[in-house]
C-alpha cells in the first residue's frame, strides 16, 4: 500500500485529532477535538468558545497543528500544519457548517443549525487552512524491533486528488 493510501485510510477511520496550540508564555497547549475536514483537504474545521485557552491562543497567533492517528486500529499518524487559523465569517458558514453536518452523519448524528453557531451564541465554528501534512514510518531492525521513527512530507495537491 502507498504512503498516500495509508494516509487516506487512517483519515477515513479517525473521528478525533489532537490539536496543539501555544501558550502566551510559550508553552504547549494540545486539545482533542473533533477531526473536520473539507473534501480538498484545504481546510480542517471545528467548534469552540472563543474564551477556551486554545481558542486564545489561535485568536493571538493564527496557527495551529494537529495530529490525527487511529488508537485502536494502528497505521500513520498524519501531522498538519495550519495558518490563517480563526472564527469563520458570516458568510463562510454555510460551508463551514456543510462540513461539519456531513462529519455528524457519518456518526449517527443530527445536522447542527446554523442558529447554533450563530454572533450572539457562545460557541464559533472555526477553520484553518492547511499548509504541511506529514505522516510517519519506521525502520525495523531484523528482529522488528523499531530502530528509527521518521516522517514524510505529503504533497498536499496528492492529498487533495485522493478524494477526486
Amino acid at each position: 500500500m502507498s504512503t498516500i493510501d495509508k494516509v487516506k485510510e487512517t483519515l477515513s477511520k479517525i473521528n478525533y485529532a489532537c490539536m496543539a496550540t501555544v501558550n502566551q508564555d510559550g508553552s504547549p497547549h494540545n486539545s482533542p477535538l473533533v477531526f473536520l475536514y473539507d473534501e480538498n483537504f484545504e481546510y480542517i474545521y471545528w467548534g469552540s468558545h472563543p474564551d477556551a485557552l486554545h481558542s486564545q491562543n489561535v485568536l493571538r497567533t493564527g496557527q495551529t497543528y494537529f495530529a490525527a492517528y487511529d488508537a485502536i486500529g494502528g497505521g500513520p499518524g498524519v501531522y498538519i500544519q495550519a495558518e490563517q487559523a480563526a472564527i469563520v465569517s458570516e458568510v463562510e458558514l454555510d460551508e463551514a457548517l456543510r462540513v461539519h453536518n456531513h462529519f455528524r452523519s457519518k456518526l449517527g448524528k443530527k445536522s447542527i443549525e446554523k442558529a447554533y453557531y450563530a454572533v450572539d451564541m457562545p460557541q464559533k465554528m472555526w477553520k484553518a487552512k492547511v499548509v504541511t501534512v506529514w505522516t510517519n514510518d519506521f525502520e525495523r531492525d531484523a528482529n522488528g524491533r523499531l530502530q528509527k521513527d521518521f516522517k514524510i512530507k505529503i504533497e498536499l495537491n496528492e492529498l487533495q486528488e485522493m478524494w477526486q
